[in-house]
This record gives structure tokens, sequence and C-alpha cells, in this order.
């Protein structure tokens, strides 16, 4: 670790939790709320424990808070995007809280690249090179709802393409579904 002007910039990495069992149909508004319940009980059954321990501590608070990222990350983009907006929210939640879903405004992991590709194949109706003289493979920027990509086109033009994460609708639509049972 250099001097005192050193900053962490590394992307969050999903996590494989518990709950990411339940993650492979994401159509079934049972699993999901069940899935949801399961991981709210969980979180409140941390907090009742830290507080009978008396651990709560800034360091306890911040490997709660380091859990809660991840699971927001496995929830997918309907909970990152909760996780943003408590973010900024200092007056409502611990600071610790505040410090680790703020890296849910800019450090949520790209999803694979091949993907990315064949959703621009299928969106463009031809293969990427054949859309674009140069394309880089590795996205400049990922977020909750989508990843950037450079491009130059035939001309000599340089652009960004911008893909939605897949599925995206689906999930959508099964959270609002499952917040309005």
């Amino acid at each position: 670790m250099a001097g005192a002007g050193w900053k962490k910039t590394y992307m969050l990495k999903r996590r494989t939790t518990s709950t990411s069992i339940l993650r492979k149909d994401r159509s079934s508004p049972f699993l999901r709320q069940w899935q949801l319940f399961d991981i709210a009980f969980k979180f409140l059954l941390g907090l009742w424990w830290d507080k009978i321990t008396k651990n709560y501590t800034p360091r306890q608070r911040e490997r709660r808070a380091r859990w809660l990222v991840g699971v927001l990350l496995d929830l997918g983009p309907t909970f990152i995007k909760i996780g943003q907006a408590l973010s900024t929210r200092a007056d409502l939640i611990p600071l610790e809280y505040v410090k680790e879903l703020s890296q849910l405004q800019d450090r949520v992991p790209p999803f694979a690249s091949e993907i990315a590709i064949s959703i621009i194949e299928s969106e463009l109706g031809k293969p990427v090179y054949a859309a674009f003289r140069d394309f880089d493979s590795i996205p400049i920027a990922s977020a909750s709802l989508g990843q950037v990509h450079r491009a130059r086109l035939h001309t000599g033009e340089d652009v960004v393409i911008k893909v939605q994460r897949p599925g995206l609708e689906t999930i959508f639509n099964l959270d609002f579904e499952v917040s309005h049972r």
C-alpha cells in the first residue's frame, strides 16, 4: 500500500451465496420471494446476533456491509439500484454501509464479453467485425443495467457501444411482481 493518497480502485466480484441456487429459475415469483425472505432473515439475524453479543463495532458493521453488497450484486439490477440509492443516505444508515454500498455506483462487475458480443450481433443482425473495424471485447465501464465497449467504425470513427445486461426486463418484471404481492 502506497502513501496516504492511495485509493482502492477495484472491481467488485460476484460471489456465490447460498441463495444462488434459487437464481437458476428467474421466472418463479415464489422462489424469488423465498430468496428475498431468506436474505432478509439472515441479515436481520446477523444484526440481532451482533446486538446480543455486543459486537457492533465499526469493523463488524463493515463486514456486514460487505456481505450485503455481495448479496445485492447476486440479486441483480433491481437491488443494485436500491443499494445505489441507499449509498447516498448517510443520514439513515451507518457510514460503514454507505462506504461499501457506494461501490455499487461505479464498480459493478461486467458480464461476459461473449454475451455482450452475442447481444450486439443479434441487435445488428450481423457479426461484430462486419459492423466495426475494431471492437474491444473488454468493457471500458460496467453498471447495474449494462456495460460499454469501445469500437471503431469502418469509416475510422471511434464509437462506444452500450450493451444492456441480458435478461434485464425479465428480472425487473419478476422483482416488481414480487414487490406487489
